[in-house]
């Protein structure tokens, strides 16, 4: 199964000295398998080790540690020469976390070799472990779950997929176009992107053969829970989890989730954040850029890694996805909003750190809200998301009217005439009358990939 980030990989090797690469992401994401194939792609001489069953010794020692002690037991450990077309890749690197932080003087001393670190928990690991991220000589990468489209190329939907490429921001959207990619999106509401489980489809399994899956890759989840916790936080990091899964896209009452100093709730959030199984989505106050000076750490909303695991743990079932209309499946869970957010954090994914944030008009419960706020080269805009072809834009004209920005944008599944479109609207008071304008980008949800082309054509 392709990964758009092969592509990524062959430029970063193909660099001159390129600085060694770690892969951040959650379990089972496809890290390791990215890659193996890679090298196998490119044959290039893959040197692996993965310290489930191994441990580098000269990298322990800080009295006698030298680059070239390294590399000869890195050679005795896999039994292969190392050269110039090699790439070292170390696997699960959480398990001996001084690799990260000995990954700089691979970049000092050997910048002619390729290294490659990933693992889970990486975040978490180097925190308790009181080590620090090697800035300035890394590189990072986030992958995470599949994503529409590498969905689609697995399963071979090359007419589709060859249609969704040429477009532009001028084009309309063919009413038989929209029916097939809602059916299609349907279907990845059901599977997910977890590689395992999209493998496992395309290859004949069964609904119940991908549910299976999931909730094997749930359990895993669970499992590392206790591995980074007391006892005490491992109980506040369930009740997190099962808080997600209930309330998805959702501002976070703290005391709704358990009956304690909110800072522990907190802290549990961040860890599971951390360990990529759900995305922080921060309240922005959208006054300027950078956005990450506008957040507001004490409101959010919590979204899950991947939309197939949110349904196994909603036991959504494939009936209710196919059986509903797409505006029905809002009773559901907020499949749509959690499909544009596990898209929009990886859409650049080279970014060390690839927040999400939201606006909320006064931070009141039931004001008006917008579901994610984005930068794009100088302009934030703000993102509403409706599940299916109809829905109003109240909370958009609301921050029109207090941010008045240039352009808007609504993912549904509306067919229209024109991407973007000249909207106005008649704001009344008793004393005033208002007359709002903005230029709306609407697109269809599964293009959510495409959003970065499209504002580069229009900004």
């Amino acid at each position: 199964m392709k990964r758009i980030a092969i592509d990524y990989l062959q430029s970063w090797y193909n660099k001159d000295n390129s600085k060694p690469l770690i892969i951040r992401g959650a379990r089972q994401v496809g890290k390791s398998t990215l890659v193996r194939i890679f090298c196998e792609q490119n044959q290039i001489n893959l040197i692996e080790l993965n310290f489930e069953t191994t441990k580098l010794k000269q990298i322990e020692n800080d009295t006698t540690f030298t680059m070239e002690k390294v590399l000869q037991e890195i050679e005795l450990q896999t039994q292969k020469k190392i050269t110039q077309e090699s790439l070292i890749f170390f696997d699960e690197v959480q398990l001996q976390p001084k690799v990260i932080n000995r990954l700089r003087y691979f970049y000092e001393h050997r910048p002619d070799l390729r290294v490659i670190a990933a693992g889970s928990l990486l975040e978490v690991t180097m925190e308790a472990e009181r080590f620090s991220m090697p800035v300035g000589r890394v590189e990072y990468f986030q992958l995470g779950p599949m994503t529409f489209t590498e969905f689609l190329m697995a399963k071979d939907e090359a007419i589709f997929l060859n249609q969704l490429k040429e477009k532009n921001i001028h084009d309309q959207s063919d009413e038989t176009w929209l029916v097939h990619g809602e059916t299609l999106l349907k279907e990845y509401y059901y599977t997910g992107g977890m590689p395992e489980a999209v493998h496992c489809w395309i290859n004949g399994g069964s609904e119940a053969d991908i549910r299976a899956i999931h909730n094997s890759i749930l359990e895993t989840y669970k499992d590392d829970i206790p591995k980074y916790t007391t006892k005490t936080e491992n109980l506040r990091v369930t009740e997190v989890f099962e808080y997600t899964a209930a309330n998805l896209g959702n501002k976070v009452i703290f005391s709704d989730i358990a009956k304690t100093h909110s800072n522990n709730i907190k802290k549990a959030i961040d860890l599971l954040a951390k360990a990529g199984v759900i995305t922080k989505t921060n309240f922005n106050y959208c006054h300027g850029l950078p956005l990450s000076a506008g957040k507001d750490h004490s409101t959010m909303k919590l979204y899950f890694l991947d939309i197939g695991l949110y349904n196994a743990l909603h036991e959504t079932r494939w009936s209710d996805i196919f059986s509903l209309s797409s505006e029905k499946l809002l009773t559901k869970g907020n499949m749509a909003e959690q499909f544009i957010a596990q898209h929009l954090k990886f859409l650049e994914p080279q970014k060390n750190l690839n927040e999400l944030y939201y606006w909320l008009n006064n931070k009141k419960k039931g004001a008006a809200e917008i579901d994610f706020i984005y930068s794009y080269a100088g302009n934030i805009l703000p993102i509403e998301v409706k599940a299916g072809k109809t829905g109003k834009i109240k909370s958009l004209w609301n921050y029109i009217e207090q941010k008045k920005p240039e352009y808007v944008i609504k993912f549904d599944l509306m067919k229209r005439e024109k991407r973007v479109s000249e909207v106005s609207h008649k704001l009344s008071s008793t004393e005033t009358s208002v007359q709002l304008k903005s230029k709306l980008i609407g697109l269809p949800l599964f293009e959510v990939e495409k959003l970065n082309n499209y504002l580069g054509e229009l900004l």
